[in-house]
């Protein structure tokens, strides 16, 4: 049996959630869950905690979702950046892991490193799409390069019409009139968007201003947006705006 197989075997067991570490990137340890409220929430006690680190490394937190939602919630987003590894989450018999990235709101931007793709790209592994970081040099978006455009095509991405937008679509900008298109912002619905524009500027949720619609280049969606759960991205605003 698999280390993955055997977590959603455990989690299979209970009605409640189930908790476990990760010990090494290789076993399951199993913990008691010590949540005064079993049915929607865990808690590894500190004994635990203190067992599995003398046993190993800790590389993953696992803990299960009995009703259907294998999105972190906005607690499991505080807890999992206090601990700063990945989680692992069972629920309605898939599993899927999540690297500990930052709130999505509040960033610093640092081009290539926590800029607007890298939001978007985190964006989109809170809600279930896993997509790809690609070397990015200052000064792409002057000399042709087309990052975005190339990209987006070759990673699942198709064009959509203005008028058929809907919620988890990327829409591609340009800084100015005549420049490349060059910044990605996810269209969130109720006129919002989520993106993290430049240097001096935090990542943001904001109106899509008629400044924004002047310098839209296109609108994309990703081949599978049936599988993007919004409440990843949404989950993580609430527990960062606490």
């Amino acid at each position: 049996m698999t280390l993955e197989s055997e977590c959603l075997a455990y989690a299979a067991l209970s009605t409640r959630e189930v908790c476990g570490l990760i010990i090494d990137g290789a076993r399951l340890i199993r913990c008691k869950n010590a949540h005064p409220e079993p049915d929607r929430n865990f808690r590894i006690s500190d004994t635990d905690w203190m067992n599995a680190e003398a046993a190993g490394e800790i590389t993953a937190v696992f803990h299960s979702h009995p009703q259907p939602k294998l999105v972190l919630s906005g607690a499991d987003r505080q807890s999992q950046i206090a601990t700063d590894v990945e989680w692992w989450l069972a629920s309605a018999r898939e599993l899927r892991k999540f690297r500990p990235v930052p709130h999505l709101l509040g960033r610093s931007f640092e081009h290539g490193v926590m800029d607007c793709y890298t939001l978007f790209r985190d964006a989109y592994h809170l809600c279930g799409i896993d997509l790809p970081d690609f070397e990015r040099s200052t000064g792409w978006w002057v000399r042709g390069e087309n990052l975005y455009i190339k990209n987006m095509a070759a990673n699942g991405f198709h064009q959509v019409d203005a008028q058929a937008i809907q919620s988890g679509d990327v829409i591609i900008r340009r800084a100015f009139a005549e420049s490349d298109p060059c910044h990605a912002m996810i269209w969130l619905g109720d006129n919002t968007v989520l993106h993290h524009e430049q240097a001096g500027r935090l990542s943001r949720r904001e109106p899509y201003r008629q400044a924004y619609v002047k310098l839209t280049h296109s609108i994309w969606r990703h081949e599978q947006c049936s599988s993007l759960d919004l409440r990843g991205i949404f989950d993580d605003i609430s527990a960062r705006s606490l």
